[in-house]
């Protein structure tokens, strides 16, 4: 059993951006259905039958009261029940449906809420749709976009930052302290082995584990197999091809909002993508380049950007507008006092005045005007 929540800033950050409507994400989870042939319907426990995308969108778009402009309004999860465990579930869509009520029950009380309240499944706002295949990608094995082989059958859920109340904050991508993700994963794969009936194999005699110890022994699991993932396979001659290949396209398409002066190289931006090992953080930065070049600004040494996330200072100040930085003496009303300056500004306008002064010998003209500044300056406001 395989649990996910979704972090849009470094996975899916288009189809599942959750800082605005929820209409993007149903809308791609409508088109998976679709090229799977199938018509994209949603559940959930607060519901009787099935819901539309649109009734989903009403239902998590009017639930974030009090949240911010930027915040997450929604969150995204992914329930990837093994091939071995869809064929004892029978690959049985109302099961499936049960055992997800069954895991936004686990994902409430995961959550550590002041005064030591805990939530119920009754009080969340979610929905969720059931997939029956996959596609290769990234890193899969296989020949990227075909679909899987075997059953693949899974479930998404949307579920709102707010409960029903609309008075509590729900982030599962926060500190473990508030939701601990790994405890949660475990108790969803728990879950799944009681209503398969399925116990650990243990010594004769042995006792058998109680669900404290299961969840324990599968968070352990969890972990290890994570720290395991992080030191990556070296990918197949043809997994590097297909990514090559996709970024050659995407070098052409940022290439072709950029002036052809600051073209970025497809071969430096592939040895950039090697060096990284196909990170998050670059295909992240990558975008950020384009996303800039959409908005017409420039991203310096972008190959260095892409290397280390960082933006280089240099020759950012000659963008800016000549004007901008010089100093222009603000416009005084009249009998109103100048505005403070620095100090070595102030003695450098004085020093400034005094040279021109001396260079220059006053006119009749000059003396009157000085005088009638110097009446103007000390006039009294009406």
């Amino acid at each position: 059993m395989y649990v996910k929540i979704i972090n849009p800033a470094t996975n899916g950050k288009k189809v599942y951006a959750n800082a605005g409507s929820a209409r993007r994400t149903t809308n791609y989870l409508e088109q998976e259905a679709k090229e799977q042939g199938q018509t994209a319907t949603f559940f959930s426990s607060a519901a009787k039958g099935g819901l539309t995308a649109d009734e989903v969108v009403d239902l998590v778009d009017n639930n974030h009261k009090g949240l911010g402009k930027d915040a997450a309004k929604f969150y995204s999860l992914v329930l990837s029940p093994s091939a071995d465990e869809l064929t004892e579930l029978g690959n049985d869509a109302r099961a499936l449906e049960r055992y997800t009520q069954n895991v936004m029950e686990l994902y409430a009380k995961n959550f550590n809420l002041k005064g030591g309240r805990e939530l119920g499944e009754s009080e969340l706002v979610w929905a969720a749709t059931i997939h029956q295949d996959r596609k290769n990608r990234g890193t899969d094995a296989g020949v990227q976009g075909e679909l899987k082989p075997g059953l693949q059958t899974h479930v998404h859920v949307i579920v709102s930052a707010r409960d029903a109340a609309q008075q509590i904050t729900l982030n599962p991508l926060g500190a473990a302290t508030r939701f601990n993700r790994v405890q949660f994963q475990a108790q969803a794969g728990a879950q799944l082995d009681e209503e398969l009936g399925r116990t650990p194999t243990r010594e004769v005699g042995a006792p058998a584990p109680t669900r404290q110890q299961r969840v324990k022994e599968k968070a352990a699991d969890i972990t290890e197999r994570a720290a395991s993932n992080r030191a990556k396979k070296p990918l197949t001659p043809e997994q590097l091809a297909a990514k090559d290949a996709r970024l050659d396209a995407q070098v052409a398409r940022l290439n072709s909002k950029l002036d052809p002066a600051r073209h970025l190289d497809p071969e430096q931006v592939k040895l950039v993508a090697k060096e990284r090992g196909y990170d998050n953080v670059f295909y992240l930065k990558l975008g950020n380049i384009e996303r800039n070049a959409e908005k017409g600004r420039t991203t310096h040494e972008p190959d260095e950007y892409l290397r280390t996330g960082r933006v280089a200072q240099v020759g950012m100040l000659k963008e800016l507008p000549s004007e901008r930085l010089a100093y222009t003496d603000p416009v005084r009303r009249t009998g109103q006092a100048s505005p403070s300056q620095p100090a070595t500004m102030q003695s450098l306008k004085r020093s400034v005045a005094n040279i021109s002064r001396a260079l220059t010998p006053p006119t009749r003209t000059q003396d009157v005007r000085r005088e009638e500044e110097k009446t103007r300056d000390y006039e009294p406001e009406m």
